[in-house]
């Protein structure tokens, strides 16, 4: 089932989140207009990527279990775990640089488990 929301990210960047990126390591898709993450068990896949403003970033369920896309702090709207079942896929585009931390309630927290992150640059 493909969810093609888009939203909006009124405030960019983790810079209040509390959530420590240092020492990541962001995979480069600044070249490409859409990159999709995967959900699988306990991880998303890649975990950590960065894209240019206006990349259409599809979360896509190929794991074997429910998952749930919560950004932390808020700053894009969630992927709720009735609507990302596995195959499931939702979209979201991020129009303002800076980091958006997420990470699965069901299999994690905003800093350890499954988790990641979203670098967005102009």
């Amino acid at each position: 089932m493909l969810l093609a929301l888009a939203a909006l990210a009124a405030c960019g960047g983790s810079s209040g989140s509390g959530v420590d990126l240092r020492g990541e390591h962001f995979q480069d898709e600044r070249n490409r207009r859409t990159v999709t993450v995967e959900a699988v068990d306990n991880d998303f896949v890649p975990a950590f990527v960065t894209v240019r403003a206006g990349t259409k970033v599809t979360f896509v369920n190929n794991g074997r279990n429910v998952h749930d896309v919560i950004a932390v702090d808020d700053t894009f709207r969630p992927i709720e775990p009735n609507r990302f079942a596995r195959d499931d896929e939702a979209s979201r585009t991020l129009d303002e640089p800076g980091d958006y931390p997420y990470y699965c309630s069901l299999h994690g927290t905003a800093t350890q488990g499954m988790r990641g992150a979203i670098r967005v640059v102009g």
